[in-house]
C-alpha cells in the first residue's frame, strides 16, 4: 500500500510554563529528590498540530522539525506545529522509528483495529513522504501493549520488541539491512513486567528499556545472543525518585531516554553513560502520556508531547546538554555465520555444555558430533546436526574424542566425558557401524568433577579432569575394550574455578582455562611436573567467563580457540612453536544470525570444538560451539557448526 500526502491546517495555542529540576540518580543507590540541585527555568510551550478530536498516545522525530504523531481517531500523520498530513486513516499508538537512509525510515505501530503491529516503510520524496506496509506481527491470543524497533548493526538486522498483555516481549526480525529485504521471522519470547506502559531501544549500548506504569523503567540487554535479565533503571517512589505513572518511552539521538510521569506532569531523561535523571516540570492543569525529543544543538532539545486529559500533542524546547558516549578502545569484532546446527537438547534450562568431533577415516560423511547434555548423558549428531543417538548415562559436563593407533578397539577411539552424577570419567567407544557405545565408568577422587580433556601420547592415553577448586588430575587409560582402568598419575592446581583444556599431542602441550583470570600452560607429560605459567590473562580481547577451548592445526600454524563467554565472543591465538609456547593475539569474532538459512548466532558459549581435518561440505575443517541462547524461534540449547573458512576471516 502506498499513501500520500494530504495538507491540513492547524492551530497554535497559546503558550504554558516549564520548570526544569536537574538531578542525578544511580542504579545502587537512587538519589532523593531533596538532595537534587534544583534550577528552574521559564520555557514556553506551544500547541502541536492538530487538536480536534486527536487521541493521540506518541511521536516521534523525523528530523527538519518535523515529528510522526499517532492518532487513535485519524491514525498516522507527519505534523509541524504548523500543520499536519495524513498519512494513513485509523486508530493506531504506540509508534517506533528507524531511520535506514537519509531519506528512508522503518515505522512500526499498534493497530487497535486490527490488534496487531503494522510495519511500514517511510520514504522521503521530494514534496511528499510515502508510507509502504512491509508485514504485521501478531501476538498470539494477546492485546500488544508496545512497540519498539532495534536497529542491530551487528548482525544488520532491525528487530521489533513487543510487550504485550501477558507481561511478555517477543523479538521479530522485521527487516535485513544487508539485503534491504522485509522480514517477520520470530526471534524469541521472554517475560517482562506485568503492564508495560511503553519500550524504547539505545541501539548503541544494545540496551532495550521497558516502562511499568506503576514501578518504573527497567534495562534489558537486547542482544538476541544474551539473557533476558532486567535491571531496574529508575524506580517509582517510595523505591526511587520517579513520580507515578510511567508513561511512553524514547531515546533521542545521543542515546538519552526520555519518559513521563502523569502525577505532577514530570517529565524525564536519563543517560546510562552518567547514570544522571534530568527532570522537568510542566505547569498547568495537564496529564502528560509521552514525550519525544530531538536535540537541535548540544545545549537544547525540541520536545513532542502528548496531554492524555485533551489527548491533543503539544511542542516544548528545553534547555538540555547532549550526552557524549565515552569512546573505548574496542577490538575489532569480525561477524560469522554458522552453517548448520543441532537438533536441540531435550528441555529448556542450561543444558548443552561441550562438543567433540569424531572422524570417520574410511567415510568421511558419516562423521560424528558429540554433545553432553548436563541434564542427561551423551548426544550423538550426524554432520547435519541431526540427532541420531542419545546415551543416557548421566550429568556429562564435557566430552573429548582421542583416535589412535594404540587404541585397541574396533575404530581405535575412546571418547570420555566428565560425570558429575558419579563423579566419574564416563568412557565410549565407537564401533564398526557407526554407533557410540558408553564401556565402563572410571572412578575418581574429586568432589565435585567439572571439565576435562583428552591427550594421547607414545606414552599413552590419558584424560585430564578438574574441579571447581582448581584441582587437576590427570588419568591414565589401560586396557581393552571390556577391561579398561583408569590410573591417576599427576595432580596440579590452578588458583580459582578452571574448565575448558586442550592437549598437543604432537608436543605435549596442555593449554587450560580459568574462569575468571586467563589462559595456563604445563606440559601433558605426567613427568611434566606440576607448576602452570599463565600465558594470557583477562582483558578487553578475552572476557570473563573463560570457557571453551581447542587446538586448530593449520598446515604451518596453531591457533588456540577460546569461548570468550563475557562479551559472547570468541578469541583466537597463534601458538609459538618453542618448547614453552607463547600466545599471540590473532583475532576476535562472534556468531551472527544466518537470515538465509534460519540459524540464529551463537551466545554465552560454554564448550567449543574444532578439527582440520577435510569434511564433505567444510574443507577446511569446521568449528563447533555451544549456543547458550537458542533463537529463531526459541528452543532448548544447541550446537552451531561453523565453516573454518568463515573463521579464518577474524585472523588479522
Amino acid at each position: 500500500m502506498n499513501f500520500k500526502l494530504n495538507t491540513i491546517s492547524a492551530v497554535l495555542g497559546s503558550a504554558l510554563l516549564i520548570t526544569a529540576i536537574s538531578g542525578c540518580t544511580s542504579n545502587e543507590e537512587p538519589s532523593s529528590q531533596s538532595n537534587a540541585a534544583m534550577v528552574k527555568a521559564a520555557i514556553a510551550v506551544e500547541k502541536f498540530g492538530p487538536q480536534q478530536n486527536m487521541q493521540g498516545s506518541q511521536a516521534a522525530a523525523l528530523g527538519n522539525n518535523q515529528w510522526l504523531i499517532a492518532s487513535e481517531s485519524q491514525g498516522l500523520l507527519v505534523a509541524d506545529k504548523d500543520q499536519s498530513s495524513v498519512l494513513l486513516a485509523g486508530n493506531f499508538e504506540s509508534i517506533s522509528l528507524k531511520k535506514i537512509t537519509e531519506q528512508q525510515f522503518l515505522l512500526a505501530s499498534l493497530d487497535n483495529n486490527q490488534d496487531n503491529v503494522a510495519i511500514f516503510k517511510l520514504l522521503k520524496t521530494d514534496s511528499s513522504w510515502q508510507l509502504t506496509e512491509l508485514t504485521r506481527i501478531s501476538p498470539p491470543q494477546a492485546q500488544p501493549d508496545a512497540v519498539c524497533l532495534f536497529k542491530n548493526t551487528d548482525n544488520k538486522t532491525v528487530s521489533a520488541f513487543v510487550p504485550d498483555v501477558r507481561g511478555l516481549i517477543s523479538e521479530t526480525i522485521i527487516y535485513d539491512l544487508a539485503t534491504k529485504q522485509a522480514k517477520n521471522i520470530a526471534v524469541r519470547e521472554f517475560s517482562a513486567v506485568t503492564e508495560a506502559s511503553g519500550c524504547a531501544v539505545n541501539d548503541e549500548t544494545k540496551t532495550l528499556y521497558v516502562g511499568e506504569a506503576e514501578l518504573g523503567v527497567w534495562a534489558i540487554n537486547a542482544d538476541a545472543e544474551s539473557d533476558a535479565n532486567k535491571q531496574p533503571v529508575a524506580l517509582v517512589e517510595p523505591y526511587g525518585e520517579l513520580k507515578a505513572e510511567i508513561g511512553a518511552l524514547s531515546v533521542s539521538q545521543d542515546g538519552t531516554l526520555w519518559l513521563t510521569a502523569t502525577d505532577g506532569n514530570m517529565i524525564y531523561a536519563y543517560h546510562e553513560n552518567t547514570e544522571k535523571l534530568s527532570q522537568w516540570s510542566l505547569s498547568g492543569d495537564h496529564t502528560i502520556e509521552s514525550v519525544a525529543a530531538s536535540l537541535i544543538n548540544n545545549n537544547q532539545a525540541q520536545l513532542v508531547l502528548i496531554d492524555d486529559e485533551t489527548g491533543a500533542y503539544i511542542q516544548a524546547n528545553v534547555n538540555y546538554t547532549a550526552q557524549t558516549v565515552t569512546s573505548q578502545n574496542k577490538v575489532a569484532m569480525t561477524h560469522i555465520y554458522a552453517s548448520a546446527q543441532t537438533t536441540p537438547v531435550a528441555a529448556f534450562g542450561d543444558a548443552a555444555d561441550d562438543p567433540a568431533i569424531w572422524i570417520n577415516e574410511h567415510d568421511a560423511k558419516s562423521s560424528l558430533i558429540l554433545g553432553t547434555d548436563k541434564r542427561r548423558g551423551l548426544m550423538v549428531y550426524d554432520l547435519a546436526g541431526n540427532k541420531v543417538q542419545s546415551l543416557n548415562v548421566g550429568r556429562l559436563n564435557n566430552v573429548d574424542v582421542r583416535q589412535h593407533q594404540d587404541i585397541n578397539n574396533e575404530t581405535q577411539t575412546w571418547i570420555t566425558a566428565s560425570n558429575r552424577t558419579l563423579n566419574s570419567i564416563s568412557v565410549f567407544t565407537v564401533d564398526s557401524e557407526n554407533k557410540v557405545n558408553h564401556e565402563t565408568e572410571v572412578a575418581t577422587n574429586l568432589a565435585e568433577i567439572y571439565g576435562m580433556c583428552m591427550y594421547s601420547s607414545e606414552s599413552g592415553q590419558y584424560v585430564f579432569v578438574n574441579d571447581k577448586s582448581g584441582l587437576f588430575q590427570q588419568y591414565k587409560l589401560t586396557g581393552e575394550q571390556g577391561n579398561l582402568i583408569g590410573e591417576l598419575v599427576r595432580e596440579f592446581t590452578l588458583p580459582s574455578q578452571p574448565e575448558g583444556c586442550s592437549a598437543d599431542d604432537k608436543l605435549g602441550q596442555l593449554f587450560a582455562g580459568e574462569e575468571d583470570a586467563g589462559i595456563w600452560y604445563i606440559g601433558a607429560e605426567p613427568t611434566s611436573g606440576n607448576k602452570a605459567v599463565m600465558l594470557r590473562g583477562i582483558n578487553e580481547q578475552l572476557v570473563a567467563d573463560v570457557e571453551g577451548m581447542e587446538i586448530y592445526h593449520a598446515d604451518d600454524k596453531r591457533y588456540l580457540v577460546v569461548s570468550s563467554q563475557g562479551d559472547n565472543s570468541y578469541v583466537l591465538y597463534k601458538i609459538s612453536d618453542n618448547t614453552q609456547p607463547s600466545l599471540s593475539f590473532a583475532g576476535k569474532f562472534n556468531v551472527i544470525a544466518n537470515l538465509d538459512k534460519g540459524i540464529d548466532g551463537a551466545g554465552e558459549t560454554d564448550g567449543l570444538t574444532v578439527t582440520a581435518k577435510p569434511l564433505p561440505g567444510y574443507p577446511e575443517g569446521m568449528l563447533i560451539v555451544q549456543d547458550g541462547y537458542n533463537r529463531m524461534p526459541l528452543q532448548p540449547q544447541n550446537f552451531k557448526i561453523i565453516d573454518w573458512r568463515e573463521v579464518k576471516k577474524a585472523i588479522k
